[in-house]
This record gives C-alpha cells, structure tokens and sequence, in this order.
C-alpha cells in the first residue's frame, strides 16, 4: 500500500501543479481567461486526496507505527478545493475572469500548499 500512496501523492503534485500553473499562467494575459484545466486538477486534486486518506487509514490499521492523518487539516483542505471549485465553475463560461476572483482562486490554492506544509 505504501507504493500505492505514493503514487496518488505524486499524482497530487501533479495536479496541484496543474491548477496553480493554471492560475498563476494567467499573471500577464489581460483580460484574464479561466482554462478548463485548472478546474479539472482542482478536481484531480480533491479526488486523489479523498483516496490517500483511505489508504492512510488502511495502512495504520494495519501497522499502529504508520501516523493517522489529522483530520482537522484534510477537512479545512478540502473545503479550500471545493470553494476553487465553485469559483470556477461559477466564472468559466465567462469571457473574462476578473482579477478579483482569479486573485482569490490563486491566494487559495496557494493557503492549500501553506496548510499542507506548516500545518
């Protein structure tokens, strides 16, 4: 199962990638356009979070030394995801995707990878 997790966390990179890559490739284009992409790794992202999380708790159900995930931390995670996605959805037929909303999209999912770290 080890190996298993760490492909989903790989997986999770790639799409975190994915979505502020999206974002942040948006800095210099005016006006600003919401590429499908990024909603799909923020998808991606909320998805193969929800699996590691289960086989974080299979692998310390079956060895007590694997440390249980603090919920807390993936609950607040995934409701950052879940707000990136409800902004996106609700601007991407949009023409433009103002500043505003791509400046919060983009300081969340940046609050993700801070939380992810230092928490």
């Amino acid at each position: 199962m080890d190996i298993a997790y760490k492909l989903f966390l790989t997986l999770h990179f790639i799409a975190l990638a994915g979505l502020l890559g999206g974002l942040l490739a948006q800095i210099p284009n005016k006006p600003k356009k919401l590429q499908p992409f990024v909603l799909h790794s923020a998808w991606l992202i909320l998805i193969v979070g929800i699996a590691m999380v289960g086989l974080n708790q299979g692998m310390h159900a079956n060895d007590a030394t694997v440390e249980v995930l603090d919920h807390v931390k993936i609950a607040i995670k995934s409701t950052v995801v879940a707000v990136i996605l409800v902004l996106g959805y609700l601007n991407v037929k949009k023409a433009v995707l103002s500043t505003k909303i791509w400046g919060v999209m983009t300081v969340l999912a940046v609050t993700n990878i801070v939380i992810a770290v230092f928490i």
